[in-house]
């Protein structure tokens, strides 16, 4: 209370000076009281950034500072509503405990103040002071009479994802992994962790099981019967009366349905956990299916309720890297959906064999596909990583993915489990990949 009495002392103090006459002359000029208060306008200052890396050769941590231009980040004030954010979102790591307000303007000549976090006291905003917008703000504008006020209360929102930066880290070495065959390896994603199994195993995640529980369950093709398991040492048989289903392999799942390749060359797809089977729609010859090498990865299509966006690719006979994508809807009056050939932009930054210039011929495969803040990353038998933000249309060579330097092993492959992504080499080092 002190506190409050002794600021607003020196806010009558000011509007005394505001109000009183400063001469009667022909060239002289007064400021009027008025009932009537508003911030009109509001600029940040200069923020700090402070990001933090992982350097891929020692694992520390790196503190790297930079600053923003906060003019930049416009604010805008809602009058009705007594409140001031920012429409351009700032970026994650902003130091917001420490802002400064560059300008701030009011009508009337209010006068604008900062009401204490921990107490009833208000102090005047100035330039020079920095104020905590961890939490929201409450400004409060006194009338030049101070008879009356009126509350704002500013909030600063962040981006999560705008402008982080992405480290890996080392995480072990495991003898058992390299000692595996990586003939026909890939990683799923199994109770919150990535799971190194045969190219024929592909996981259901958060499905319904027995008792209510949601969980992961594994599905995998073994002589022609489809077999799942909720702990990925038992395996119960999941096909009905045991008949064999006709599938080359097992590719991958959506929300709702098991994807494979067909003894027949087709596309397959189960809609009951590995029962049935029934043939996919293709928009395009099956000829342009790849037949080795496949990845998928499929995630929620926002556009359309109960929908996955699923995406494909592999090598044909001839080693040309092929994408498909199919917009599968799981749910509602109107299910399904078909594949599409992604023509003109399955070649993954050149590497597609063609035949006007066999040059560009590769012996590059695309083992993992994996969907991770909002893009598509693909990692090569070559030890590469494309990316692809319009959902697998258009491909480069990532320079913000870029596998560690001093990661060993002639092969790689790529997951994602808990928001992050996991890498395993055929030497048997396991990293860590996490966004910043």
């Amino acid at each position: 209370m002190k506190n409050f009495l002794n600021t607003l002392c020196v806010l009558m103090g000011m509007s005394v000076t505001m109000i009183s006459c400063l001469g009667d002359g022909e060239n002289n000029t007064y400021s009027a009281a008025y009932d009537d208060m508003a911030i009109t306008s509001i600029t940040l200052g200069t923020l700090n950034r402070y990001t933090q890396t992982i350097s891929s050769n020692t694992g520390n941590d790196t503190i790297i500072k930079s600053q923003l231009t906060g003019s930049a980040y416009n604010l805008t004030i809602d009058q009705l509503g007594c409140r001031i954010f920012n429409h351009d979102l700032l970026p994650v790591d902003t130091d917001l405990k420490h802002v400064l307000i560059s300008s701030l303007t009011t009508k009337n000549n209010a006068i604008a103040t900062l009401k204490s976090l921990t107490s009833d006291s208000i102090m005047v905003i100035t330039t020079s002071d920095s104020i905590d917008f961890s939490t929201p703000r409450v400004f409060r504008v006194y009338s030049s009479k101070m008879d009356t006020w009126r509350d704002y209360t500013m909030t600063l929102n962040i981006n999560p994802s705008a402008g982080v930066t992405f480290g890996w880290r080392k995480i072990a070495t495991i003898e058992e992994v390299a000692k595996e065959d990586w003939t026909d390896k890939h990683l799923v994603t199994f109770d919150d962790s990535v799971r190194l199994v045969d190219r024929d195993v592909v996981v259901l995640n958060g499905i319904l099981l027995t008792g209510g529980l949601h969980g992961d369950v594994a599905y995998r093709l073994n002589n022609q019967t489809i077999e799942y398991s909720t702990d990925m040492e038992n395996w119960t048989t999941a096909t009905v009366d045991g008949q064999p289903t006709a599938l080359q392999h097992l590719l991958g799942t959506g929300t709702k349905e098991i994807f494979a390749l067909g003894t027949d060359g087709g596309m397959k797809h189960s809609s009951d956990y590995g029962e049935t089977w029934q043939d996919e729609v293709l928009a395009d010859d099956a000829d342009l299916l790849p037949v080795s090498d496949m990845a998928m990865t499929a995630w929620k299509y926002d556009p359309v309720d109960s929908t996955d966006y699923v995406l494909m690719a592999g090598n044909d006979s001839s080693d040309n890297i092929r994408v498909w994508r199919k917009i599968s809807q799981y749910g509602g009056p109107t299910k399904g959906g078909q594949w599409v050939y992604m023509e003109g932009f399955s070649g993954l930054n050149g590497l597609q064999r063609t035949a006007a210039d066999d040059s560009q011929a590769t012996d590059e495969q695309m083992p993992s596909l994996v969907f991770y803040n909002d893009i598509v990353l693909a990692v090569s038998s070559k030890k590469k990583v494309y990316e692809s933000y319009d959902q697998g249309l258009s491909w480069a060579q990532s320079t913000k993915y870029v596998l560690p330097w001093s990661m060993t092993g002639e092969r790689v492959l790529m997951g994602t489990a808990k928001d992050m992504l996991w890498l395993v080499t055929d030497s048997g080092e396991i990293w860590q990949g996490t966004l910043r």
